[in-house]
């Protein structure tokens, strides 16, 4: 995908998925009171969804409702005015999945028994490239390709 420097370019579902998989912390986005949230999870990619721990608060409540959700994650590199973002939307749903292997750990300063699935009903992905690729501490990201950005 050739694209100027920039200019707003959409990322395919592949790639939208391959940097989700690379990274382990995102935003989640739930409707509170009296405004809309918006929270750091630690989380793990599964086909149909993400997964993360929580404990008692609104994430959980959303999750017991059924609620819509939206969750993001981003890399920028300010000096080079560029950067890129992936999105899902779907529904948060406890779910029982407490024995895979690959759960995250749940970040400190708490508990966090539940384990919440938000289902991808939606998902995009944006970029604005820098001139001659991404870089980032020995890397370059010169297509659609998103494993250069994988750490």
């Amino acid at each position: 995908m050739a694209s100027e420097q920039g200019r707003l370019t959409e990322l395919d579902d592949a790639t939208c998925r391959q940097l989700l998989a690379s990274h382990r912390v995102g935003r989640i986005a739930i409707n509170g009171e009296p405004s809309p949230e918006v929270l750091p999870v630690d989380y793990v990619l599964r086909d149909d969804g993400l997964i993360f721990h929580t404990g008692l608060g609104a994430k959980q409540e959303a999750a017991v409702r059924g609620q819509p959700a939206t969750f993001q994650i981003d890399g920028v590199d300010a000096a080079r005015r560029s950067g890129w973002s992936v999105m899902v939307r779907g529904r948060l749903v406890l779910t029982e999945e407490l024995e895979s292997p690959n759960l995250p750990e749940p970040m400190p300063g708490g508990e966090r028994p539940y384990v919440v699935h938000l289902s991808i009903d939606d998902i995009s992905g944006r970029r604005i490239p820098p001139d001659r690729g991404w870089v980032m501490p020995g890397r370059v990201w010169h297509g659609q390709d998103a494993t250069d950005l994988m750490g």
